[in-house]
Protein backbone atom coordinates (compact mmCIF):
# COMPACT_ATOMS: atom_id res chain seq x y z
CA UNK A 1 0.00 0.00 0.00
CA UNK A 2 0.91 3.64 -0.43
CA UNK A 3 -0.71 5.91 2.14
CA UNK A 4 -0.77 9.66 1.53
CA UNK A 5 -1.42 11.84 4.57
CA UNK A 6 -2.32 15.47 3.87
CA UNK A 7 -2.09 18.23 6.46
CA UNK A 8 -1.50 21.97 6.54
CA UNK A 9 2.04 22.07 7.94
CA UNK A 10 4.46 20.14 10.13
CA UNK A 11 5.59 22.70 12.70
CA UNK A 12 4.23 21.52 16.06
CA UNK A 13 1.00 20.44 17.70
CA UNK A 14 -1.22 17.42 18.12
CA UNK A 15 -2.27 17.16 14.46
CA UNK A 16 1.35 17.24 13.31
CA UNK A 17 2.46 14.77 15.97
CA UNK A 18 -0.30 12.34 14.97
CA UNK A 19 0.74 12.64 11.32
CA UNK A 20 4.35 11.70 12.06
CA UNK A 21 3.31 8.89 14.40
CA UNK A 22 1.02 7.36 11.77
CA UNK A 23 3.73 7.64 9.13
CA UNK A 24 6.10 5.79 11.45
CA UNK A 25 3.49 3.09 12.06
CA UNK A 26 2.83 2.69 8.33
CA UNK A 27 6.54 2.26 7.60
CA UNK A 28 6.70 -0.29 10.41
CA UNK A 29 3.95 -2.22 8.66
CA UNK A 30 6.17 -2.49 5.59
CA UNK A 31 4.06 -0.07 3.56
CA UNK A 32 4.95 3.23 1.90
CA UNK A 33 4.13 6.51 3.65
CA UNK A 34 4.00 9.92 1.98
CA UNK A 35 3.01 13.19 3.65
CA UNK A 36 2.05 16.36 1.79
CA UNK A 37 2.18 19.64 3.68
CA UNK A 38 3.61 23.14 3.67
CA UNK A 39 6.60 21.83 5.63
CA UNK A 40 8.07 22.67 9.02
CA UNK A 41 10.44 21.48 11.70
CA UNK A 42 8.94 17.97 11.89
CA UNK A 43 9.80 17.10 8.28
CA UNK A 44 13.17 15.85 9.56
CA UNK A 45 11.37 13.36 11.81
CA UNK A 46 9.50 12.00 8.78
CA UNK A 47 12.73 11.52 6.87
CA UNK A 48 14.32 9.79 9.85
CA UNK A 49 11.69 7.03 9.81
CA UNK A 50 11.79 6.57 6.03
CA UNK A 51 8.67 8.48 5.03
CA UNK A 52 8.66 10.96 2.16
CA UNK A 53 7.49 14.56 2.29
CA UNK A 54 5.97 16.51 -0.62
CA UNK A 55 5.98 20.29 -0.29
CA UNK A 56 2.70 22.05 -1.19
CA UNK A 57 1.05 25.32 -0.03
CA UNK A 58 -1.60 23.38 1.88
CA UNK A 59 -1.83 25.83 4.79
CA UNK A 60 -3.44 28.42 2.52
CA UNK A 61 -7.23 28.59 2.74
CA UNK A 62 -8.21 30.70 -0.27
CA UNK A 63 -10.12 28.91 -3.08
CA UNK A 64 -7.34 29.41 -5.64
CA UNK A 65 -4.77 27.68 -3.40
CA UNK A 66 -7.18 24.84 -2.59
CA UNK A 67 -7.85 24.15 -6.29
CA UNK A 68 -4.14 24.43 -7.08
CA UNK A 69 -3.31 21.89 -4.35
CA UNK A 70 -6.11 19.62 -5.57
CA UNK A 71 -4.51 19.62 -9.04
CA UNK A 72 -1.06 18.92 -7.54
CA UNK A 73 -2.46 16.13 -5.36
CA UNK A 74 -4.23 14.58 -8.36
CA UNK A 75 -0.91 14.39 -10.21
CA UNK A 76 0.81 12.94 -7.13
CA UNK A 77 -1.90 10.30 -6.61
CA UNK A 78 -1.68 9.11 -10.20
CA UNK A 79 2.12 9.18 -10.36
CA UNK A 80 2.62 7.30 -7.07
CA UNK A 81 -0.43 5.03 -7.44
CA UNK A 82 -1.67 6.08 -4.00
CA UNK A 83 -3.91 3.51 -2.29
CA UNK A 84 -5.62 5.85 0.17
CA UNK A 85 -5.58 9.56 1.06
CA UNK A 86 -5.91 10.58 4.72
CA UNK A 87 -6.55 14.30 5.43
CA UNK A 88 -6.19 15.90 8.85
CA UNK A 89 -7.31 19.53 8.51
CA UNK A 90 -9.96 21.47 6.62
CA UNK A 91 -8.34 23.26 3.66
CA UNK A 92 -6.10 20.23 2.92
CA UNK A 93 -9.21 18.03 3.22
CA UNK A 94 -10.99 20.05 0.52
CA UNK A 95 -7.99 19.72 -1.80
CA UNK A 96 -7.74 16.00 -1.02
CA UNK A 97 -11.46 15.43 -1.50
CA UNK A 98 -11.42 17.05 -4.95
CA UNK A 99 -8.28 15.13 -5.99
CA UNK A 100 -9.80 11.84 -4.83
CA UNK A 101 -13.05 12.53 -6.68
CA UNK A 102 -11.03 13.08 -9.85
CA UNK A 103 -8.97 9.91 -9.42
CA UNK A 104 -11.43 7.57 -7.68
CA UNK A 105 -9.05 7.16 -4.75
CA UNK A 106 -10.40 6.20 -1.30
CA UNK A 107 -10.48 9.22 1.02
CA UNK A 108 -10.79 9.42 4.82
CA UNK A 109 -10.26 12.11 7.45
CA UNK A 110 -9.31 12.46 11.08
CA UNK A 111 -11.45 15.02 12.92
CA UNK A 112 -9.03 16.66 15.37
CA UNK A 113 -11.14 19.49 16.82
CA UNK A 114 -14.62 20.92 17.18
CA UNK A 115 -14.07 23.62 14.50
CA UNK A 116 -16.45 26.39 15.56
CA UNK A 117 -19.70 26.66 13.61
CA UNK A 118 -20.59 30.36 13.51
CA UNK A 119 -22.78 30.23 10.40
CA UNK A 120 -23.82 28.06 7.45
CA UNK A 121 -20.75 29.08 5.41
CA UNK A 122 -18.35 28.05 8.19
CA UNK A 123 -20.21 24.78 8.63
CA UNK A 124 -19.89 24.09 4.90
CA UNK A 125 -16.15 24.81 5.08
CA UNK A 126 -15.83 22.47 8.06
CA UNK A 127 -17.75 19.76 6.20
CA UNK A 128 -14.64 18.81 4.24
CA UNK A 129 -13.77 16.79 7.34
CA UNK A 130 -16.78 14.49 6.95
CA UNK A 131 -16.72 13.90 3.19
CA UNK A 132 -14.56 10.79 3.30
CA UNK A 133 -15.67 7.17 3.28
CA UNK A 134 -15.00 7.08 7.01
CA UNK A 135 -14.30 9.70 9.67
CA UNK A 136 -11.85 9.08 12.50
CA UNK A 137 -12.66 10.93 15.76
CA UNK A 138 -9.86 11.48 18.25
CA UNK A 139 -12.17 11.00 21.26
CA UNK A 140 -15.71 10.05 22.16
CA UNK A 141 -16.33 13.77 22.71
CA UNK A 142 -15.44 14.48 19.08
CA UNK A 143 -17.45 11.47 17.89
CA UNK A 144 -20.56 13.00 19.52
CA UNK A 145 -19.75 16.40 18.02
CA UNK A 146 -19.56 14.90 14.52
CA UNK A 147 -22.78 12.93 14.92
CA UNK A 148 -24.68 15.88 16.40
CA UNK A 149 -23.57 18.56 13.94
CA UNK A 150 -22.84 16.81 10.64
CA UNK A 151 -25.38 13.96 10.56
CA UNK A 152 -22.75 11.32 9.90
CA UNK A 153 -24.01 7.79 10.52
CA UNK A 154 -22.53 6.35 13.69
CA UNK A 155 -21.27 3.24 11.87
CA UNK A 156 -19.09 5.45 9.64
CA UNK A 157 -17.26 7.06 12.57
CA UNK A 158 -14.23 5.32 14.07
CA UNK A 159 -12.74 6.45 17.38
CA UNK A 160 -8.94 6.50 17.67
CA UNK A 161 -7.95 8.27 20.92
CA UNK A 162 -4.60 10.02 20.79
CA UNK A 163 -1.70 8.33 22.53
CA UNK A 164 1.69 8.87 24.13
CA UNK A 165 5.06 7.30 23.37
CA UNK A 166 5.90 5.01 26.34
CA UNK A 167 9.61 5.36 25.56
CA UNK A 168 9.61 9.15 25.46
CA UNK A 169 7.26 9.53 28.42
CA UNK A 170 8.87 7.17 30.90
CA UNK A 171 9.70 8.51 34.39
CA UNK A 172 12.50 5.96 34.78
CA UNK A 173 14.38 7.47 31.83
CA UNK A 174 15.00 10.84 33.51
CA UNK A 175 17.57 10.51 36.28
CA UNK A 176 17.45 12.29 39.62
CA UNK A 177 20.59 14.17 38.57
CA UNK A 178 18.86 15.47 35.44
CA UNK A 179 15.82 16.48 37.45
CA UNK A 180 17.91 18.30 40.04
CA UNK A 181 19.80 20.16 37.32
CA UNK A 182 16.57 21.30 35.66
CA UNK A 183 15.18 22.43 39.00
CA UNK A 184 18.38 24.39 39.65
CA UNK A 185 18.26 25.96 36.17
CA UNK A 186 14.72 27.13 36.92
CA UNK A 187 15.76 28.59 40.27
CA UNK A 188 14.01 25.89 42.31
CA UNK A 189 15.39 23.70 45.07
CA UNK A 190 15.06 19.92 45.30
CA UNK A 191 12.45 20.35 48.05
CA UNK A 192 10.19 22.87 46.32
CA UNK A 193 6.71 21.59 45.47
CA UNK A 194 6.20 22.23 41.76
CA UNK A 195 2.79 22.66 40.12
CA UNK A 196 3.00 22.76 36.32
CA UNK A 197 0.60 24.00 33.65
CA UNK A 198 1.87 23.04 30.17
CA UNK A 199 0.45 24.64 27.04
CA UNK A 200 1.12 27.51 24.70
CA UNK A 201 0.32 30.91 26.16
CA UNK A 202 -3.11 31.61 24.76
CA UNK A 203 -6.17 32.73 26.68
CA UNK A 204 -8.31 29.60 26.29
CA UNK A 205 -5.58 27.41 27.82
CA UNK A 206 -6.52 28.93 31.18
CA UNK A 207 -3.30 30.45 32.48
CA UNK A 208 -5.21 33.42 33.96
CA UNK A 209 -7.62 31.07 35.70
CA UNK A 210 -4.63 29.12 37.07
CA UNK A 211 -3.04 32.26 38.51
CA UNK A 212 -6.33 33.29 40.11
CA UNK A 213 -6.59 29.85 41.76
CA UNK A 214 -2.97 30.00 42.97
CA UNK A 215 -3.75 33.32 44.67
CA UNK A 216 -6.32 31.45 46.78
CA UNK A 217 -3.68 29.06 48.15
CA UNK A 218 -0.86 31.49 48.94
CA UNK A 219 -0.65 29.99 52.41
CA UNK A 220 0.63 26.67 50.99
CA UNK A 221 4.18 25.99 49.85
CA UNK A 222 4.49 25.73 46.05
CA UNK A 223 6.21 27.02 42.92
CA UNK A 224 4.21 27.19 39.67
CA UNK A 225 5.71 26.47 36.24
CA UNK A 226 4.03 27.78 33.09
CA UNK A 227 5.57 25.76 30.26
CA UNK A 228 4.72 27.13 26.82
CA UNK A 229 5.70 29.80 24.36
CA UNK A 230 3.89 33.09 23.83
CA UNK A 231 4.45 33.18 20.07
CA UNK A 232 3.26 36.59 18.95
CA UNK A 233 1.09 37.06 22.05
CA UNK A 234 3.48 39.17 24.11
CA UNK A 235 0.57 41.27 25.38
CA UNK A 236 -1.01 38.18 26.93
CA UNK A 237 2.30 37.20 28.55
CA UNK A 238 2.54 40.68 30.05
CA UNK A 239 -1.06 40.43 31.27
CA UNK A 240 -0.22 37.16 33.07
CA UNK A 241 2.81 38.73 34.75
CA UNK A 242 0.80 41.76 35.85
CA UNK A 243 -1.94 39.51 37.25
CA UNK A 244 0.62 37.51 39.25
CA UNK A 245 2.17 40.75 40.55
CA UNK A 246 -1.27 42.05 41.56
CA UNK A 247 -1.89 38.92 43.65
CA UNK A 248 1.58 39.06 45.20
CA UNK A 249 2.72 35.72 43.78
CA UNK A 250 4.93 36.81 40.87
CA UNK A 251 8.08 35.50 42.58
CA UNK A 252 6.50 32.05 42.84
CA UNK A 253 5.67 31.70 39.14
CA UNK A 254 8.27 30.67 36.55
CA UNK A 255 7.62 31.25 32.84
CA UNK A 256 9.58 28.48 31.12
CA UNK A 257 8.90 29.37 27.48
CA UNK A 258 8.40 26.90 24.66
CA UNK A 259 10.05 23.50 25.25
CA UNK A 260 10.61 20.90 22.55
CA UNK A 261 11.00 18.15 25.14
CA UNK A 262 8.27 18.44 27.76
CA UNK A 263 8.94 15.12 29.54
CA UNK A 264 11.62 16.49 31.95
CA UNK A 265 9.19 19.17 33.10
CA UNK A 266 6.61 16.54 33.94
CA UNK A 267 9.33 14.57 35.74
CA UNK A 268 10.22 17.41 38.13
CA UNK A 269 6.57 18.28 38.82
CA UNK A 270 4.59 17.11 41.80
CA UNK A 271 1.26 17.97 40.20
CA UNK A 272 0.12 18.95 36.68
CA UNK A 273 -2.81 21.20 35.75
CA UNK A 274 -4.84 21.55 32.54
CA UNK A 275 -7.13 24.56 32.95
CA UNK A 276 -8.47 24.97 29.41
CA UNK A 277 -11.64 27.06 29.40
CA UNK A 278 -12.76 25.57 26.07
CA UNK A 279 -13.08 21.78 25.82
CA UNK A 280 -9.98 19.92 24.66
CA UNK A 281 -10.80 17.69 21.72
CA UNK A 282 -8.64 15.06 23.41
CA UNK A 283 -6.00 16.71 25.59
CA UNK A 284 -2.54 15.16 25.29
CA UNK A 285 -1.32 16.97 28.43
CA UNK A 286 -3.62 14.88 30.61
CA UNK A 287 -2.33 11.62 29.15
CA UNK A 288 1.34 12.64 29.06
CA UNK A 289 1.30 13.80 32.68
CA UNK A 290 -0.25 10.54 33.83
CA UNK A 291 2.26 8.61 31.73
CA UNK A 292 4.98 10.33 33.77
CA UNK A 293 3.24 9.12 36.95
CA UNK A 294 1.91 12.57 37.81
CA UNK A 295 -1.67 13.13 38.89
CA UNK A 296 -3.49 15.89 37.03
CA UNK A 297 -6.17 18.46 37.79
CA UNK A 298 -8.23 19.34 34.72
CA UNK A 299 -11.37 21.18 33.62
CA UNK A 300 -14.37 18.85 33.67
CA UNK A 301 -15.25 18.96 29.97
CA UNK A 302 -14.10 17.66 26.61
CA UNK A 303 -11.59 14.85 26.35
CA UNK A 304 -10.53 15.13 30.00
CA UNK A 305 -13.78 13.44 31.03
CA UNK A 306 -12.50 10.32 29.24
CA UNK A 307 -8.78 10.35 30.05
CA UNK A 308 -8.91 11.20 33.77
CA UNK A 309 -10.49 9.01 36.44
CA UNK A 310 -11.74 11.62 38.88
CA UNK A 311 -10.50 10.91 42.40
CA UNK A 312 -8.26 8.04 41.23
CA UNK A 313 -5.74 9.38 38.71
CA UNK A 314 -6.46 13.05 39.28
CA UNK A 315 -9.21 15.57 39.88
CA UNK A 316 -11.79 17.32 37.69
CA UNK A 317 -12.92 20.86 38.55
CA UNK A 318 -15.85 22.93 37.33
CA UNK A 319 -14.87 24.66 34.11
CA UNK A 320 -13.80 28.30 34.40
CA UNK A 321 -14.23 28.23 38.19
CA UNK A 322 -11.02 29.42 39.85
CA UNK A 323 -12.34 28.71 43.34
CA UNK A 324 -13.09 25.09 42.49
CA UNK A 325 -9.64 24.77 40.93
CA UNK A 326 -8.15 26.24 44.13
CA UNK A 327 -10.11 23.68 46.16
CA UNK A 328 -8.65 20.82 44.10
CA UNK A 329 -5.15 22.28 44.37
CA UNK A 330 -5.42 22.59 48.14
CA UNK A 331 -6.70 19.04 48.48
CA UNK A 332 -3.97 17.63 46.24
CA UNK A 333 -1.07 19.53 47.80
CA UNK A 334 -2.11 18.67 51.34
CA UNK A 335 -1.04 15.03 51.01
CA UNK A 336 2.20 14.30 49.11
CA UNK A 337 1.88 10.55 49.70
CA UNK A 338 -1.51 10.60 48.01
CA UNK A 339 0.05 12.34 45.00
CA UNK A 340 2.57 9.53 44.55
CA UNK A 341 -0.12 6.88 44.91
CA UNK A 342 -2.39 8.54 42.36
CA UNK A 343 0.56 9.01 40.01
CA UNK A 344 1.33 5.28 40.01
CA UNK A 345 -2.31 4.42 39.31
CA UNK A 346 -2.41 7.06 36.58
CA UNK A 347 0.56 5.58 34.72
CA UNK A 348 -0.98 2.10 34.72
CA UNK A 349 -4.28 3.56 33.47
CA UNK A 350 -2.84 5.34 30.43
CA UNK A 351 -0.43 2.51 29.58
CA UNK A 352 -3.45 0.27 29.27
CA UNK A 353 -5.56 2.69 27.23
CA UNK A 354 -3.71 5.56 25.56
CA UNK A 355 -0.47 4.58 23.83
CA UNK A 356 0.63 5.66 20.35
CA UNK A 357 0.53 2.05 19.21
CA UNK A 358 -3.14 1.76 20.20
CA UNK A 359 -3.93 5.02 18.43
CA UNK A 360 -2.19 4.04 15.20
CA UNK A 361 -3.69 0.56 15.29
CA UNK A 362 -7.17 2.10 15.46
CA UNK A 363 -6.45 4.40 12.50
CA UNK A 364 -4.96 1.46 10.57
CA UNK A 365 -8.17 -0.45 11.19
CA UNK A 366 -10.03 2.37 9.42
CA UNK A 367 -7.69 2.04 6.45
CA UNK A 368 -8.46 -1.68 6.24
CA UNK A 369 -12.21 -1.08 6.41
CA UNK A 370 -12.07 1.38 3.52
CA UNK A 371 -9.80 -0.86 1.45
CA UNK A 372 -11.79 -4.00 2.30
CA UNK A 373 -8.70 -5.76 3.70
Amino acid sequence: MKILQVTAALEQGGVERGTVEMATYTIGKGEDSIVASQGGRMVEELAAVGARHILMPLARRDPFSIFYCAWKLRKLILKEKISLVHARSRAPAWASYLACRLTGTPFITTFHGTHKIQNCFKKFYNSSMVRGRRVIAISQFIRRHIADNYQVADELIDVAPRGFDPIRFNPDEISLEEQLKLRTDLGCSKDDVLVTLPGRLTRWKGQLLFIEALAEIKDLSWIALLVGGAGNKDAYLQELKEKAHKFGISERIVFCGNQHDIAPYYAISDLVVSASTEPEAFGRVAVEAQAMAKPIIASAHGGSLETIKDGMTGWLFENNNSQDLARCLRSALSDSNNLEKKGAIARDWVLENYTVDRMCSAEWSSYEKVLNR
